[in-house]
């Protein structure tokens, strides 16, 4: 099964702990800067960018999913708001949307569901969309570190864990000659000491994205990179962050989930 034909992702970071976290961090980041307007273009089901209407800005979303589309517009009512939300490739956004804004976004590791070269002509198309002195965000999986250790096979803490059941979620790492991947989940369940069942989720190809690349590429297009984030406490927990000293260029081996806030500058 394809992970975005699943119900997966339609609760991410929508859990009170998770919101309260991105309203502190988008309170604090956000709001040195003249920013009204905002939308997101891989807003999937709308938890990490709800805290932004919660402060106030104008959100307008876009994803490639039209269930997790769906689903946003059902999470932003439930919280009070009623936002523009549509289906798009955010290859061919600049097409849909109909205004500039005071910032864009990308999140949840969802740019580089495309290769460098389509990121190059998003953020070109991009830069027309988005008004003077605007500004991009994005955050996304530390693929510098990712190329370094090339994982193979992962495990992540179990679902459930009873005296009785034991399921537990396993991530497969399949690594292409390009140096793309892509990944397949696997839940096993076992029952009464008894394996049940193990079934697989499968997510679409990734094409790792090193920050240098994004730089140059932000650069080559008339923006500079304003702020860098370590988002490890917000996507992942903070399992590692006694061997972290706050800078985020002595930290960056060991952040595992970043942010980058860039300025249109040109």
């Amino acid at each position: 099964m394809n992970l975005y034909d699943t119900s997966a992702l339609f609760n991410q970071n929508m859990s009170e702990e998770k919101q309260n976290k991105l309203l502190g961090f988008y309170r604090e980041v956000f709001s040195k800067y003249n920013i009204t307007t905002v939308h997101d273009c891989s807003i999937g089901a709308g938890g990490t960018t709800l805290p932004l209407a919660k402060l106030g800005y104008k959100v307008s979303g876009s994803d490639l999913s039209e269930g997790l589309v769906k689903k946003a517009k059902d999470n932003f009512k439930k919280a009070g708001f009623d936002i523009e939300l549509f289906t798009s490739d955010f290859r061919n956004l600049e097409k849909k949307l109909k205004c500039s804004y005071d910032c864009i976004l990308s999140t949840g590791n969802s740019l580089p569901h495309i290769n460098n070269d389509d990121i190059q002509d998003f953020i070109k198309s991009m830069s027309s969309k988005i008004n003077k002195n605007g500004f991009i965000f994005i955050d996304m999986r530390n693929w510098d570190k990712i190329l370094d250790e090339k994982p193979i096979f992962s495990a992540r803490d179990p679902f459930v864990m009873t005296e009785k059941e034991h399921t537990s979620l396993y991530q497969i790492w399949n690594w292409h000659d390009d140096q793309s991947v892509n990944f397949i989940f696997a839940t096993s369940t076992d029952r009464n000491g008894k394996h049940e069942k193990t079934s697989l989720t499968f997510a679409p190809t990734y094409y790792p994205l090193k920050f240098k690349t994004y730089e140059k590429i932000l650069n080559d297009h008339g923006f500079e990179i304003k702020r860098c984030f370590d988002l490890d406490y917000i996507w992942l927990g903070s399992k590692n962050e006694e061997a972290k000293t706050g800078d985020f260029e002595r930290d960056f081996s060991k952040i595992n989930w970043y942010g980058i806030l860039a300025q249109k500058v040109k």
